[in-house]
């Protein structure tokens, strides 16, 4: 399984969830609000194949000012595979600024303590000196709701800088700005102890 399709599933499995508490997609249009995914880290335990249904898990942990931080456990076959932990902040789209967690959405969410240190979010921290590798420029099918460049699109971008060959077990993604239709991005990349450090920077900046 592709890792931009186990981020896909914990998505889904947040919209999913938030619908069932009262704030789906809809819901939240009507009122001017969006949930914007500021970041998220992924850790694999297990091979995820392609032959046995997937589980997903996932409960709101905190909920204070803006953000709300959310973990989700993926299952397959009875034992965990995937275990992720995501900070989503709510967006006035109105306005287009962070908007505060009313006190109604904070009680329509149950609440679960994870119990693990895993579940707290690490902020990737920024390589400046990472090297333009290439450029790529924002298209129609990489937007997402709010005209914004979409969050598993996104990492797919970043994904496609890495070695085809290259084994992904962790993942630390953080989206600092919104990237729109047309803009140019270059794509920075650095090797690092383990892994890889990625970056999508605009190319006027």
């Amino acid at each position: 399984v592709k890792t931009s399709a186990i981020l896909e599933v914990i998505q889904e499995a947040a919209i999913l969830n938030s619908a069932s508490c009262g704030f789906g997609i809809d819901n939240l249009r009507n009122i001017n609000r969006a949930w914007l995914l500021q970041g998220i880290n992924v850790h694999i335990e297990n091979p995820v194949s392609t032959h046995y249904p997937l589980i997903a898990n996932t409960a709101v942990k905190s909920l204070k000012g803006v953000l709300s931080e959310r973990g989700t456990i993926i299952v397959q076959n009875g034992k965990p595979v995937v275990k992720s932990i995501a900070n989503w902040c709510l967006l006035d789209t109105e306005r287009m600024r962070l908007a505060r967690i009313p006190k109604e959405m904070t009680d329509s969410y149950e609440h679960y303590d994870f119990g693990d240190e895993f579940f707290t979010y690490i902020r990737p921290k920024i390589i400046e000196e990472a090297p333009e590798t290439y450029k790529i420029r924002v298209s129609n099918k990489e937007l997402d709701t709010n005209k914004h460049l979409n969050n598993q699109k996104g990492a797919e971008l970043l994904m496609d800088g890495i070695p085809f060959d290259f084994e992904i077990k962790d993942i630390k993604l953080f989206y600092p700005n919104p990237a729109y239709l047309g803009e140019e991005l270059s794509v920075c990349v650095k090797e690092i102890q383990n892994g890889y450090y990625v970056h999508l920077k605009n190319t006027d900046d």
